[in-house]
């Protein structure tokens, strides 16, 4: 919940949410926003509402003291402003146009509906907008202006059109111009060769993916970068992947051992009756069967941040779907994972990508306190830290190898079993092997398989024309196709 957040964020005292802002004697003053327990509030992932009261001085030492109370209504809204720090080095959002106009917006809608006086507050601050309306009560009316609040958000975070997207380990950053999605700025390939994203394109790139494979190769870093930013602009957004219109249920297997594959199969045989995974235009979302699982994902190669849009929020709740952040398409699993416990979901597969793979801990303990069935997937694993690979040891059940050194060098040998030779999937627990071995059995069209021949640190299995198959590891050859470097 979002009042947990703020009192998480260095607050001093937990009944402080905020602070009112206003002109004392000398110059601007901060009050703070308190609440108890018997004040009326409502409290979201995304908005907070509550009543409130507040108390301070200002003194100038020598000749007088002034004494200052308020109470009214507190308001405080998530925004999911990008901090593009964490991927991308001497790129900078301005955010003050935005925060500006989004203001300005919110401001008429509280003077429209009668609401906002002269000293009412709306600032924003720590990737929130907070609203202090003084001498009201939480009603009715709060509540429809409140609606009307996270509609303006989600419209003025879809129109700034903000994503970042993955492929072949390049963080890759798309905004809207005039409208228009096109890819701006992508860092570093560090990888020459990735089997599985050589196929994909192969299959829809044309002459664009042809041109970024040929460079992949060669030291020219900037020409890496132009190469993948077309490629992005010329088949990912014209093939329809961050279309609002695009379906969202579909029965289409991409690859044989992909992650959303896995849960699709889970669902048909009842393993599992939520998933926790991450979708364009809607962020961390919870689906319930196997098509809309497979739907929201379709090829997406991971996604770290993206942009809300009503459209496809209205798709989405047709399918079946349920958005966690629905007014600002935040990326959180383990959020995510504790709203579908809230819902009712108790065999619940969640994926969490990159450096968020420190999850996992989190998602083990929430497994055990709520007493139910996590299956943890650890995703994209490329150029994640040693510590990262120690928590995806440690704690969770499902790893894909990527092309990370540290899964290769902590997590391969831990493993009880290994599914593909290319891009190893490696099984870590019980759990791991419950949920692969399903998917396995369905893929090989029901056929039993046999714990005895498959459950072993020796054994690989692989997929040949003939079916699948059990080997051992010291009968395989050297993988003359896989990705490379290992970073």
């Amino acid at each position: 919940m979002l009042k947990e957040q703020i009192c998480k964020e260095g607050i001093l005292y937990e009944n402080i949410v905020g602070y009112y802002l206003f002109e004392g004697y000398d110059g601007e003053l901060s009050s703070p926003i308190c609440v108890s327990e018997n004040m009326n509030e409502i409290n979201d992932l995304e908005y907070y509402y509550t009543e409130f009261f507040s108390e301070t001085s200002e003194s100038d030492y020598h000749t007088f003291v002034q004494k200052y109370r308020f109470k009214g209504i507190y308001m405080t809204f998530r925004l999911n402003n990008l901090d593009l720090s964490k991927y991308f080095e001497g790129i900078k959002i301005d955010y003050k146009n935005f925060n500006d106009q989004l203001i300005a917006f919110v401001k008429n809608i509280l003077t429209e509906n009668g609401m906002l006086n002269k000293d009412d507050n709306v600032y924003i601050s720590d990737g929130r907008l907070n609203i202090v309306l003084l001498n009201k009560n939480l009603d009715n009316n709060i509540r429809d202006v409140g609606s009307k609040i996270l509609h303006a958000i989600r419209d003025s975070l879809d129109a700034s059109g903000f994503h970042i997207t993955r492929m072949f380990g390049s963080y890759i950053l798309l905004m809207k111009n005039a409208n228009k999605l096109k890819a701006v700025a992508a860092t570093p390939i560090p990888i020459k060769y990735c089997p599985l994203m050589k196929k994909l394109l192969e299959e829809v790139g044309g002459d664009n993916a042809k041109k970024l494979i040929e460079c992949l190769g060669k030291s020219d870093l900037r020409k890496q970068t132009k190469e993948m930013c077309n490629l992005i602009n010329e088949v990912v957004i014209e093939s329809g992947y961050f279309d609002t219109n695009r379906p969202l249920n579909s029965c289409e297997a991409n690859v044989l051992f992909g992650a959303s594959e896995t849960m699709s199969s889970a669902f048909k045989t009842g393993l599992i009756d939520a998933a926790v995974i991450v979708s364009n235009n809607l962020g961390t979302i919870i689906t319930t069967n196997e098509f809309n699982t497979q739907g929201a994902v379709k090829r997406m190669t991971g996604l770290f941040h993206t942009s809300p849009n009503k459209t496809i929020l209205e798709r989405a709740k047709e399918a079946g779907i349920i958005p966690v952040f629905p007014y600002t398409a935040i990326i959180d699993q383990l959020e995510g994972v504790k709203k579908a416990i809230s819902l009712g979901y108790k065999k619940i597969a969640v994926s969490v990508a990159a450096q968020d793979n420190k999850l996992h801990r989190e998602l083990e303990r929430l497994e055990k306190e709520n007493n139910i069935k996590i299956y943890k997937f650890g995703l994209c694993s490329t150029g994640i830290d040693y510590a990262t690979a120690i928590s995806i040891r440690d704690y969770a059940d499902v790893v894909w190898s990527c092309a990370s050194k540290y899964v290769k060098s902590e997590i391969a040998p831990n493993a009880i079993l290994q599914v593909g030779v290319k891009i190893p999937v490696y099984i870590m627990t019980e759990k791991g092997f419950e949920i692969v071995k399903n998917h396995l059995q369905l893929m090989n069209g029901g056929e039993s398989l046999s714990d005895e021949d498959i459950k072993s640190q020796e054994s690989v299995i692989i997929n040949s024309k003939d079916g699948l198959k059990v080997l051992k590891k010291n009968n395989i050859h050297n993988c003359s196709d896989c990705p490379y470097p290992c970073v």
